[in-house]
C-alpha cells in the first residue's frame, strides 16, 4: 500500500493520538521535511496547533471527515497554501494534503489589486527617482562641512549647524523610502493572528524616551500581517511625537478596544493640533506642513488599513491636540480555528 501512496501527488501523513507520525509518503517528506516519529504540529502554524488540531481530531473520532483550504509550514518554514482532508483510519488519523501554491501564485499574478499596485508604484518610483540624488547631496554636504571646519571662520559653527539640519532632513527622507520598500516588498501579505496590544507595546518601546506614553489595552486580535500593523501604528505615533514637540506636559495616550467586528486603536496626543483645512489634506500622498517631511507615511498607512477593509479617521483642534482612530476588522477565521468544539 505504501508503494502506491508514494506515487500520489497528495501528501499523506498518518499519526496517532500522541500526535506522532507513524507513516508518511514521499510527497509529504518532500514538502514538509518531517519523518516517522515527528510531531504533526511541526507543520502547523502556531495559531493552529491547539484549537484547530483538537477540533479536527474530535470530528474524526466521531467518524466525520473534515476538508477545507489550509496553510501549513513547509520544510523552509514558509506558508504552503493547500487543500486539507482529515479522517480516521483504524485508531490513527490521516492528513491528506494537496499543495495549491502553484494555483495561488497564478491567481495572484492575474488579480493584482489596485492596493498592491499603488504600493509597488510608490516603492519603485520613489526609490529610483529620489534615493540617488539624496545620497549624492548628502555626500556633497559632508565635504562642504569638512571644508568649513578647515577654514575656521567666525560663522563656521553656525554654518555647520545649518548643514546638519539639512543632513537630518535628507536622512528622514531616506528613512521614509526604506519604510515604503519594506511594506511593498512584504507582498504577498503573510497573514497571522496578531495581538494588537503586543504590537503597540513593541512600537512604543522604541520611543519611550521621547515622550510620556500611557497604554490602556486588552487582548484584541486581528488576522493581518504583523509588520503592516506595526508600520501603521508607528507612523501615527511618529506624527504624534512631531505634534507634541516643545509642548508643556506633552503626552500620548493609546487605547485598544473592540467595537462590533472591529479592533480599535485610539492614539491621542495633546500637541499643536491641526486646523480644519489642513486636516482634510492629512492623508493625501506627499502633502506635509513640515519641509523635512515628505508626507508619505500617513497616506501609506491609510492604503494599508483600507487593504484590510479597515479605516483611519482623524479628529483634531488647533492648539488642543489630535486623535487618530485605526479600525481593523477583528478575527476573520471561522470557529473551527478559534473555539473548541463541545
Amino acid at each position: 500500500m505504501w508503494d502506491f501512496l508514494d506515487n500520489l501527488n497528495d501528501a499523506i501523513v498518518v499519526f496517532g493520538k500522541d500526535k506522532r507520525v507513524k507513516h508518511i509518503n514521499k510527497m509529504a517528506v518532500s514538502l514538509f521535511g518531517i519523518g516517522v516519529n515527528s510531531d504533526i504540529r511541526e507543520i502547523l502554524k502556531e495559531d493552529d496547533k491547539e484549537v484547530f488540531l483538537d477540533n479536527v481530531l474530535k470530528l474524526s473520532d466521531k467518524g466525520e471527515t473534515y476538508s477545507n483550504f489550509m496553510r501549513f509550514l513547509d520544510k523552509d518554514r514558509d506558508l504552503l497554501f493547500s487543500w486539507l482532508k482529515v479522517f480516521k483510519w483504524s485508531d490513527d488519523y490521516v492528513f491528506e494534503i494537496f499543495d495549491l501554491t502553484p494555483v495561488e501564485n497564478r491567481a495572484e499574478g492575474i488579480t493584482d489589486s489596485s492596493y498592491i499596485k499603488i504600493l509597488k508604484y510608490m516603492s519603485v518610483g520613489i526609490s529610483h527617482s529620489i534615493r540617488n540624488p539624496i545620497m549624492s547631496a548628502g555626500g556633497m554636504l559632508g565635504r562642504v562641512k569638512s571644508k568649513i571646519k578647515d577654514i575656521g571662520s567666525e560663522d563656521s559653527e553656525k554654518l555647520i549647524k545649518y548643514i546638519e539640519i539639512v543632513e537630518k532632513s535628507l536622512y528622514r527622507i531616506i528613512s521614509i523610502i526604506a519604510n515604503i520598500e519594506v511594506v511593498s516588498n512584504s507582498l504577498p501579505v503573510k497573514l497571522e493572528r496578531v495581538n494588537v496590544g503586543d504590537v503597540v507595546e513593541s512600537v512604543v518601546s522604541r520611543y519611550k524616551n521621547s515622550a510620556k506614553f500611557s497604554i490602556l489595552k486588552k487582548d484584541a486580535y486581528v488576522y493581518a500581517d504583523r509588520m503592516h500593523v506595526g508600520f501603521v501604528v508607528e507612523e501615527i505615533i511618529k506624527n504624534a511625537l512631531d505634534a507634541i514637540e516643545g509642548q508643556d506636559n506633552a503626552k500620548i495616550d493609546i487605547r485598544i478596544s473592540e467595537e462590533g467586528r472591529y479592533v480599535i486603536i485610539d492614539i491621542v496626543d495633546n500637541g499643536r493640533g491641526i486646523d480644519k483645512e489642513t486636516l482634510s489634506l492629512a492623508t493625501i500622498p506627499f502633502y506635509s506642513t513640515k519641509p523635512s517631511n515628505m508626507g508619505v507615511g500617513l497616506s501609506l498607512a491609510k492604503f494599508i488599513i483600507e487593504g484590510y477593509h479597515g479605516k483611519i479617521s482623524i479628529e483634531s483642534r488647533k492648539g488642543e491636540g489630535s486623535k487618530v482612530t485605526i479600525a481593523i476588522p477583528s478575527e476573520k477565521r471561522n470557529k473551527m480555528r478559534t473555539e473548541y468544539l463541545v
